[in-house]
């Protein structure tokens, strides 16, 4: 499953929120890729570490969006967010310890974001949307 094919069902109708969502699925495609494909090692984890970053990234320009628009939900969203990054830290030294990168892994990014998406940030989204702006 780890594989995802954008679909409009999740967009949140934010246009550069969801241009970050494809490129966070696209990283997460490209990471499955590189492990199908038997990349090597050094490729997987220059492409763990390229997610990190771009999910960091990504978070923080959410959060300041919310806290633009001053979004009651921000707090338990951010710690949602850390909690993401915090386990792909732990998923990037799994695997600089020699854990392969199963299949499993693969899908629970994909199905966390997904998820995410489609719950959490929807919260937002429509708070936003009505605030008219």
């Amino acid at each position: 499953m780890a594989f995802f094919e954008w679909d409009d069902s999740i967009a949140l109708g934010i246009p550069t929120v969801d241009a970050q969502h494809k490129a966070l699925f696209g990283w997460i495609n490209t990471l499955d890729e590189a492990v199908r494909n038997g990349n090597g090692a050094e490729a997987v984890g220059e492409v763990i570490w390229k997610l990190i970053t771009y999910v960091s990234e990504h978070f923080n320009e959410e959060e300041r969006l919310m806290l633009s628009y001053n979004y009651p939900g921000l707090a338990a969203h951010r710690k949602e967010h850390d909690k993401f990054v915090l386990r792909l830290r732990e998923i990037q030294v799994n695997y600089n310890d020699g854990h392969e990168m199963s299949e499993n892994v693969l899908d629970f990014l994909t199905e966390w974001l997904v998820c995410h998406i489609k719950g959490t940030d929807q919260g937002y989204s429509q708070f936003i949307h009505k605030q008219g702006r």
